[in-house]
């Protein structure tokens, strides 16, 4: 009798039907009837998960049948295979030190179930893990591989198809076949040797198999595609520093993509390597050092690994070794094993690109930030945000950048780090300083633009754009805001980046356009460093108006703070400068006014009267329309305080009478505020509460809260004037709540 009769004739003395067999085996109903009539040849892993599930000794089934050699496809010669079929289990051995990563684990385990649940159905399931150099694709392959090693009773193969290493070109289709086709017990002497042939007899050798394949460290689809099983039952995890895209469109792949460990999960990778204790002697230090290794799972194991081999060394000193961009690259290598360097394995990344994409990486590595966008990257590259774009798929395409959002990427630290010893290597020092010179004024441009619309008619902080530079274009208020707060981040680090390479222009002029930005929605810490290093850089600065102006910044910057001593120092620092010729007669008048409401708000306003006496002519001989309805209203505010009604009630009606350049809701909102107040102690209460509340309308889209609090106070004394005390309570418990969050 048959292999096959014998399985049946038990089976059925057992009570088992063949789906209950099927089940309780995971091969296929269809499959199994094929071995029971003969048709299919049994095998040894077969034989002895039929054997477990009908509770008996694999001898009961006795022999396996011979198995007859496929026809090789094509018109080859028959393959001759060994009989029972080899069952290969090629893994490398788990990898000794390994965590986190629950929920990529996860998902491929969901893989699996979804296969199994459908073996005999469909087609091969086919997983993608994509990620940077060192981002521990492998180890996670590897040990997931080990874990479901059983769920593959007919084998596992794996394989480092080269696509990114030190050891040569690409391995072939065709060399991978044949080791695999060997495996799985096909004669070698009759192996077909056209790589379609080989990938034809792959398919036939594994039809009715359960067989796991580990394609690691792919270069691209095409060195995939001919690998690939048509078997239902087989699953196939190709790990890749590409994201694989063919495989996905046009082979039903899943894509799951690699990050960074999550800090706790680095945290206990040093555990695990370095021992509890001693990471959590100095956790303060674990956390640095996860830092200065960007989260990296190579780069943790090699500064762990520093750290072994030197028992006495601490934490904090290998942190100290870490903290210089110039030398972490080099720290960050395996003395005896030069594929462990981060450099190294980066390089394989990098000597992939062709020319156009290795130079843009290069560049772009110097942006100050890590964040990049087809503009900032257009700027850098003196290109076309279009061409840009490319430029930033390509990479982003092998993991050289991560798309952190939508049209918005990433650099990992430790990339950037190697990006700008690239640059520095093989970029000339002008290719580089051009670069970063058309960013600063990218940037620049932004924030002129959106100035010029949140204060209509303020003066721009530099001139026309570099060549390349194509600035930001914002229709509407909206659009700017949105914008300086998308950058606000790399806005500030290109100020600091400015300043310590010597760039005075943007290191002050930046902050400068971005005043109102800052002053309008509250970033007022960002306001104030901002201004400290547009002092310092502008002290080396050739134009006489950046300390001047940068200057007069700071104190503003101070007073919105609640700084006013030290606002005082600086704007009055600037108003000298204005009278030793440090600056033209709008940038005077500005320093007037500014210093005037601090003085105002201090109570001292027979000081600010007169400061800005002299102003009013000198802002009419500029003919900026905007800073003469500034002064106008200070002066008004100036005036109502010491009890001059009249002159008040004129300066501001001269004031709201000038036609704007665009809208201002803010210094409107000031006059009408002010009126409002002349309105209400002269017992013009109609006009006084109609005054305020436009006021408050406009204080609300300025988003001056100070001012808001103001007008909601002097409504509410208006209201009780009218007799209306009940309607003006509440309108001081929002003034308090207002000036509670100054």
């Amino acid at each position: 009798m048959t292999f096959g009769g014998r399985l049946r004739a038990l089976r059925e003395e057992r009570g088992v039907s063949l789906a209950e067999l099927a089940r309780a085996t995971s091969y296929s109903k269809s499959y199994l009837s094929r071995v029971e009539t003969g048709r299919r040849p049994g095998n040894g892993a077969l034989a002895a998960a039929c054997a477990r599930a009908l509770g008996v000794g694999p001898e009961l089934l006795g022999p396996l049948d011979a198995v007859p050699a496929p026809a090789a496809a094509s018109g080859t010669a028959a393959v001759r295979v060994a009989a029972p079929p080899a069952v290969p289990v090629q893994l490398p051995p788990a990898p000794g030190v390994f965590t986190g990563r629950e929920a990529a684990l996860a998902e491929l385990d969901g893989a699996l179930a979804a296969a199994r649940a459908r073996w005999g159905e469909g087609g091969p399931r086919v997983w993608v893990l994509d990620g940077m150099g060192g981002i521990g694709k492998t180890a996670l392959a590897v040990h997931w591989a080990h874990r479901v090693r059983d769920r593959f009773p007919d084998g596992v193969l794996f394989s480092d198809l080269a696509g990114h290493g030190s050891s040569g070109p690409p391995r072939e289709p065709g060399e991978v076949l044949d080791g695999f086709l060997r495996a799985l017990g096909a004669d070698a002497g009759a192996i077909p040797p056209r790589v379609p042939e080989r990938s034809a007899l792959l398919r036939t050798l594994l039809a009715e198999r359960r067989v796991l394949l580990v394609l690691d460290n792919a270069a691209a689809p095409a060195q995939v595609r001919p690998l690939l099983p048509g078997a239902p039952g087989c699953l196939v995890l190709v790990t890749s520093r590409t994201r694989m895209a063919g495989l996905v469109v046009r082979d039903g792949a899943r894509r799951v993509t690699l990050a960074p460990l999550p800090q706790e999960q680095a945290v206990e990778l040093l555990r695990r390597t370095l021992g509890r204790e001693r990471v959590d002697a100095d956790p303060a230090a674990a956390r640095e050092l996860v830092l200065r290794c960007g989260r990296l799972p190579l780069a943790l194991l090699v500064a762990a690994e520093r750290a072994l081999s030197r028992p006495g060394l601490a934490l904090t000193r290998v942190n100290e070794e870490l903290r210089s961009d110039r030398t972490r690259l080099h720290v960050l290598a395996a003395a005896d094993d030069g594929d462990s360097a981060l450099r190294t394995v980066f390089s394989w990344s990098y000597r992939a690109l062709a020319p156009e994409p290795a130079r843009a990486f290069r560049l772009l590595a110097l942006h100050p930030g890590a964040a990049l966008t087809a503009e900032t990257a257009a700027a850098l590259l003196g290109t076309t945000a279009g061409n840009a774009h490319e430029l930033l798929d390509v990479l982003a395409d092998v993991h050289l950048l991560e798309a952190e959002a939508p049209e918005r990427f990433r650099f990992h630290s430790l990339l950037q780090v190697y990006g700008r010893e690239l640059a520095d290597g093989q970029d000339s020092p002008r290719d580089r300083a051009a670069a970063l010179d058309r960013l600063y004024d990218w940037y620049r441009q932004g924030a002129d633009a959106a100035g010029r619309l949140l204060e209509p008619g303020a003066r721009a902080a530099g001139a026309a754009p570099l060549p390349g530079v194509r600035p930001p274009v914002f229709g509407a208020v909206e659009e700017a805001v949105a914008w300086c707060e998308a950058h606000l981040a790399d806005l500030l680090s290109v100020i600091r980046h400015a300043a310590l390479a010597g760039r005075p222009p943007a290191a002050w002029q930046l902050p400068f356009a971005l005043w109102s930005f800052f002053h309008r929605h509250h970033h007022r810490a960002e306001w104030l460093n901002a201004a400290r290093i547009a002092v310092a850089a502008a002290a080396d600065s050739t134009d006489p108006r950046a300390l001047t102006a940068s200057l007069a910044l700071l104190g503003t910057a101070q007073l919105h703070a609640g700084r006013p001593v030290e606002a005082e120092i600086h704007l009055r620092r600037s108003l000298e400068r204005c009278a030793g010729g440090g600056a033209d007669a709008e940038s005077e008048c500005a320093v007037r006014n500014n210093l005037a409401e601090l003085l105002l708000r201090r109570g001292r306003a027979a000081e600010a009267l007169e400061l800005l006496e002299p102003a009013l002519p000198l802002t009419r001989t500029t003919g900026h329309r905007r800073m003469e309805r500034v002064t106008l209203t200070n002066l008004g505010d100036a005036s109502l305080r010491l009890g001059r009604l009249a002159d008040a009630e004129r300066f501001l009606l001269e004031g709201l009478s000038l036609r704007a350049t665009g809208p201002d809701p803010r210094t409107e909102g000031l006059a009408l505020l002010h009126l409002g107040t002349v309105h209400r102690v002269l017992g013009r209460l109609p006009q006084a509460v109609g005054c305020l509340r436009r006021a408050l309308d406009l204080h609300g889209a300025s988003g001056d809260r100070w001012a808001r609090g103001r007008a909601l106070e002097q409504l509410g004394h208006a209201l009780v004037a009218l007799g209306r005390p009940e309607d003006a309570v509440p309108l001081w418990h929002e003034a308090l709540a207002v000036r509670s969050g100054l």
